[in-house]
């Protein structure tokens, strides 16, 4: 039930971040609305996540990596769902359970915590704005 949760949750999350984030990254980079990419976003992930977990000289390049594969596989499970939430719903389970999977195996017991934490965190914030609107 945990897991779910935090699925669920990661979930959420995900759909907060790129709907606060997106206007605020097209706003700072140019007319121009394009879509950040995988690499972008892990990019952005490794810069907040690196200070926050105290992340290695190792672990970052494999943070990193983690991210933009999931990133990617979201970017394409987006495409392939083409506006099928429950495909997508189900994509999206699949792929953050693939990233909190990859994260155990890296990253330490302590920092995992710390991602979680955050995590469910955000995942609130997101909630509150999503009843909001």
């Amino acid at each position: 039930m945990k897991a779910v949760r935090l699925m669920v949750l990661s979930l959420l999350l995900v759909a907060f971040a790129s709907a606060v984030h997106a206007p605020v990254a097209m706003s700072a980079t140019s007319s121009a609305k394009a879509a950040k990419t995988p690499d972008e976003m892990a990019s952005e992930a490794l810069a907040k996540w690196k200070t926050a977990l105290k992340l290695t000289d190792e672990q970052a390049p494999q943070f990193e990596s983690i991210m933009k594969d999931s990133y990617q596989k979201m970017a394409d499970a987006k495409k392939d769902a083409a506006g099928d939430k429950a495909k997508m719903k189900t994509s999206m389970d699949q792929i953050l359970k693939d990233r909190e999977e990859a994260l155990t195996k890296l990253l330490t017991p302590d920092q995992m915590k710390i991602y979680e934490k955050q995590v469910h965190k955000n995942v609130s914030t997101a909630q509150k704005h999503m009843k909001k609107g």
